[in-house]
């Protein structure tokens, strides 16, 4: 096919033009190794609490995708899940072959991939035959980015990759720049994440990441969050600055942030500090549905919430800050309403004490 031939896809309505891959897309081996960061346990089980990915729920009829599957920090996880609801429902293993995606770059990523989701099945009773089948159907060998438009998903959950575009090869990286317009400046690839991911999912579908959260603020996230506010509902915002998410020490400003396609309603706003490792995922779930809710839990040691009624509009960035109090959900909600235009042209922010 010739360098830079064109297709145009469309997506929900939105064209999308593609350029053909011009080679293969694994980038040199030290973006690479820049771009993996391993997320603990306690954050992957919050992360799918929140995004509604629990075995209490159909998950056996939804789509789930997890774009970098990586160590498999996300994939393991979701693999017990769906194999919880399917059992919880009474349907055949055979039900949740279409049930599940999970990408790697190339075969040398994807095999170790499928290697553990056959060891997660048969330490589940599966038999080897069924497990290896299952695990050649959910472990996809592939670019995310440029597969993202070939189906509608239910979930997209993970960690993208941390990887500036200046790290990747030119060709690649105009490809990346032409599929998904929200990458502007000096963008790192999460954004093409946040692009694709979001354009993928149907009514009601969630996107939940954890990764760094410059986008709500710097310029180059501008045309995402104009993407966001124009369709979709940023359900909850976890600052993770102070939090210990991954396995080793980055420098890399996460949060998890939960966003729906569905129209815009009030947001969960949080900041988590070191203390909240030593409480369990489940219960820094339920406080924060039930501050979603309007209630007023208890916060778990080391975490802040808020309930924010009205969300950012348009492109301008946004900043989360919280009052220093004891009482620290209830101030954070009480500085946070009516303070909308209040912190040098911020959307909304919390008091400076």
């Amino acid at each position: 096919m010739p360098e830079n031939h064109a297709t145009v896809r469309t997506l929900r309505g939105i064209q999308q033009s593609l350029l053909t891959p011009p080679r293969p897309l694994r980038p040199s081996s030290p973006s690479e190794s820049k771009g993996v960061v391993y997320t603990k346990r306690w954050v992957v089980d919050l992360l799918l609490d929140l995004a509604g990915y629990r075995p209490e729920n159909n998950l056996v009829d939804a789509l789930a995708i997890e774009p970098s599957a990586g160590d498999g920090a996300f994939l393991r996880p979701m693999i017990e899940r769906l194999l919880d609801s399917c059992r919880r429902l009474n349907k055949p293993l055979s039900a949740c072959r279409e049930s599940l995606i999970a990408y790697e770059l190339d075969e040398e990523s994807a095999s170790p991939a499928r290697v553990l989701t056959t060891a997660v099945l048969t330490e589940r009773g599966v038999k080897l035959p069924i497990a290896e089948d299952l695990a050649r159907s959910w472990v996809h060998t592939g670019d995310y980015l440029f597969e993202a438009t070939s189906s509608e998903a239910d979930f997209v959950i993970g960690n993208p990759p941390y990887v500036r575009l200046e790290d990747i090869p030119e060709e690649t990286a105009l490809f990346y720049r032409e599929a998904y317009p929200a990458m502007r400046g000096r963008a790192d690839l999460y954004v093409a994440f946040f692009e694709a991911a979001l354009r993928q999912l149907k009514k009601d579908g969630v996107c939940a990441f954890i990764c760094a959260d410059r986008w709500m603020r710097n310029q180059y996230g501008a045309e995402l969050r104009q993407l966001i506010t124009a369709g979709f509902s940023v359900d909850v915002v976890i600052e993770m600055h102070s939090a210990d998410a991954f396995h080793d020490e980055v420098d890399a400003y996460p949060a998890i942030t939960v966003i729906r396609r569905r129209k815009q309603g009030s947001t969960v706003v949080a900041s988590a500090g070191p203390e909240v490792e030593g409480t369990a995922s489940q219960a820094l779930s339920v406080a924060l549905q039930a501050t979603g809710r309007g209630e007023n839990p208890v916060a778990p040691n080391g975490l802040r919430m808020a309930l924010v009624d009205k969300w950012f509009t348009g492109p301008a960035p946004v900043a989360l800050l919280f009052a220093r109090t004891t009482n620290t959900a209830a101030a954070a909600r009480g500085g946070l309403s009516g303070t909308r235009n209040a912190c040098e042209g911020r959307h909304w922010c919390g008091d400076r004490q």
